[in-house]
């Protein structure tokens, strides 16, 4: 009973601390209202009447905002999971296409459409995100809630990373509520019935459920009409997650991650005995979950989701500095939508206005009578021609007061700036404006998604969040599997492959989810028809400029960038690929294979054919080389040895000049 008590408490201080925040609800809906075409509220309206003014509403705001929400839709990339290093690239391939199944089955692109409608008016859209309790219906409940169904802690930060606790609260009839909740279906009877058939005489606190409830209903100080609509049979049922610190490990990776440490992982562990993890003991959140009836406490839970964020991701537009409140482009058009209604009203009445200013004799007709003639385009007023002044009364019917000019300028002006308090061109809407260059158009397209900065960026981050909160159900739904096959779609035109993932072989195991390191990110390349129709154009300008070889090569890429249904593209790719010969030939039929094989045989015959041609020629160049070194040697060693007969004679020439010529006979017979 304490603990139940304690609850309670919980609930009644939140809620207190929500009726202290500012308010800006209020404004939020007229903005909605704005944009819908309810601008006028029924004071003015009777007044009007009253006057009998014409009541009149011209919409601008709408055809504004509806260009910008049309960009959302242009400028709409996907969501896919990027691995940090190869080692997990199957990993991630697998996890992208079981992504993207559930987020596509979940209708994950319209939630996220409709919240961005809700940010850009008002300031605020929600996108709720958890699996689907109905087995018949998808695997993901991805849908958008209400801003008033949704507090939060006023504190917190756009992706609520330092939100304490955040409150969803919806009607729900008696027969939800009873199935939602089989236990409490006393509590819910009593409560609808305002407690009027319970035995209040004989009550006394049994410790009961029954009798905790009822002690929390005398107590509870917020008003009845709260929680409780009698005559619909409906109770409020308030869902409300908060953070909890407790002491714990976490374990923190030489790459930088970090995880909370659980006793039961064994993956926990084995990076403990590693050594190669850093323990930090620290306060750690948790998140939980408690439902209450009303101010009625039911039960207390962790968070039934495998992360610890919330399951409701909030899509900020702009929050005032001091004050937080959100805000959108809807706000800054309130006061031209005002002044362009109030001005049209009062043209369109200034053309039927009449001022009658005459003598007391003029006519014998009523005021009512004479006023219901003169508006009519066929009135007829009789005069008194007796009357007293000198030459006939004074009767003269004025129906321009000369400041039509002046109020229509000034709702032109008031026009201008509903598109101009939002940063919002001509060109933006589609509208003619002083650009005539496709450039120049181009750039005031970009110029007013510049001004829009704040508010894309902020959903480009929650977007994202809704993936990484289906990525992370996808995860815990894997881990404990062995064995998972996924096909993997193939580029167009190639083939789909499959990935296997916690490939267990003999006890190792390969592609480990729980180990990947991987992300959700989204992709920087848009797909809208409008953007896909561009890239088109660039590409053939392109390609047209390449030599006809590498055109050939590059329709490829033109191909996959067409604006035209999938089947329709892998058949112009196939088409290519027959030109350019890379076609696969598990897409050929048998004739089409015997041709290639074919010519893959007389192909290889050419090949070998100039290959011996090749060794032949390689063969008299080789013998050429061997002449040639040949007749070097010859040409070598006959120069040497015509240098060694020349040293010779040299020599021989040298010791001839050295011994003197012998003496003459008669010379010789005197000594």
């Amino acid at each position: 009973m304490a603990d139940d008590l304690k609850h309670s408490m919980r609930l009644h201080k939140i809620l207190q601390e929500r009726d202290y925040q500012p308010e800006w609800r209020g404004l939020a809906s007229r903005c909605h209202q704005y944009y819908d075409g309810n601008q006028l509220d029924q004071e003015v309206i009777n007044s009007l009447k009253a006057k009998k003014l014409p009541i009149l509403i011209t919409n601008l705001m709408q055809p504004a905002i509806n260009g910008v929400l049309g960009m959302e839709a242009r400028s709409r990339t996907d969501w896919f999971v990027r691995a940090d290093d190869d080692e997990f690239r199957e990993v991630a391939e697998g996890l992208n296409v079981r992504l993207n199944e559930g987020l596509r089955t979940g209708k994950a692109n319209q939630a996220c459409a409709e919240a961005y409608k809700a940010q850009v008016i008002s300031g605020i859209g929600w996108v709720e995100v958890k699996k689907n309790s109905n087995s018949l219906g998808s695997k993901y409940k991805i849908s958008t809630v209400h801003r008033n169904e949704i507090s939060f802690d006023w504190r917190t930060a756009a992706d609520l990373n330092n939100c304490s606790w955040l409150l969803r609260e919806r009607w729900v009839d008696k027969d939800e509520a009873e199935a939602f909740f089989p236990s409490q279906q006393e509590i819910i009877k009593h409560s609808i019935g305002q407690w009027s058939s319970f035995d209040m005489d004989d009550f006394y606190d049994k410790g009961d459920t029954l009798s905790q409830a009822y002690r929390e209903y005398q107590y509870s100080t917020r008003d009845e009409k709260e929680w409780i609509l009698p005559h619909r049979d409906m109770v409020k049922v308030y869902e409300l997650y908060y953070r909890v610190w407790m002491p714990g490990i976490v374990l923190r990776s030489e790459d930088g991650r970090a995880v909370v440490y659980q006793e039961d992982n064994p993956i926990h562990n084995a990076m403990v005995v590693s050594g190669r993890v850093k323990i930090i003991k620290c306060s750690v959140p948790s998140l939980r979950l408690s439902w209450y009836i009303g101010p009625h406490f039911v039960k207390d839970m962790a968070s039934p989701h495998p992360h610890n964020m919330y399951p409701y991701v909030p899509f900020f537009g702009a929050r005032e500095d001091e004050t937080g409140i959100p805000y959108g482009l809807g706000r800054s058009m309130l006061s031209p939508q005002d002044e362009i209604n109030f001005r049209r009203i009062r043209l369109t009445g200034d053309l039927n206005y009449k001022r009658i200013t005459m003598d007391d004799d003029a006519t014998a007709m009523s005021d009512n009578d004479l006023r219901q003639q003169v508006h009519q385009a066929d009135g007829i007023v009789k005069l008194n021609g007796a009357g007293k002044r000198e030459g006939g009364a004074l009767f003269k019917v004025e129906s321009d007061q000369g400041i039509g000019a002046q109020q229509f300028q000034i709702m032109q002006d008031a026009k201008m700036l509903i598109q101009d308090v939002a940063g919002i061109y001509n060109a933006f809407l589609g509208k003619e404006g002083g650009a005539q260059s496709g450039v120049a158009i181009n750039s005031l397209v970009e110029q007013g998604a510049t001004t829009l900065a704040d508010i894309n960026d902020n959903y480009n981050n929650a977007r994202q969040m809704v993936g990484e909160l289906v990525m992370a159900h996808e995860v815990e739904e894997m881990t404990e599997s062995r064995n998972i096959q996924i096909m993997v779609p193939g580029k167009l035109g190639e083939k789909p492959k499959q990935v296997v993932l916690n490939n267990d072989q003999d006890g190792e195991m390969t592609n480990a989810i729980a180990q990947a390191k991987t992300q959700v990110v989204l992709g920087e390349i848009q797909q809208s028809p409008g953007y896909r129709a561009q890239v088109s154009q660039m590409l053939m300008d392109f390609i047209s400029k390449l030599p006809g070889d590498a055109q050939m090569a590059g329709l490829g890429i033109f191909v996959d960038q067409l604006d035209v249904p999938e089947e329709k593209r892998i058949e112009l790719m196939k088409l290519v690929q027959k030109f350019t010969g890379e076609i696969d030939p598990e897409d050929m039929t048998p004739e089409q294979q015997a041709q290639m094989q074919e010519q893959q045989q007389k192909q290889k015959e050419m090949d070998e054919l100039q290959m011996r041609e090749v060794m032949l020629k390689l063969e008299e160049l080789a013998a050429k080389v061997d002449k040639a070194k040949a007749d070097a040697q010859y040409t070598r060693e006959r120069a040497e040895s015509e240098d060694v007969d020349q040293q010779k004679t040299k020599m021989e020439i040298e010791q001839a000049a050295a011994v003197p010529p012998p003496l003459p006979d008669e010379w010789q017979q005197a000594i």
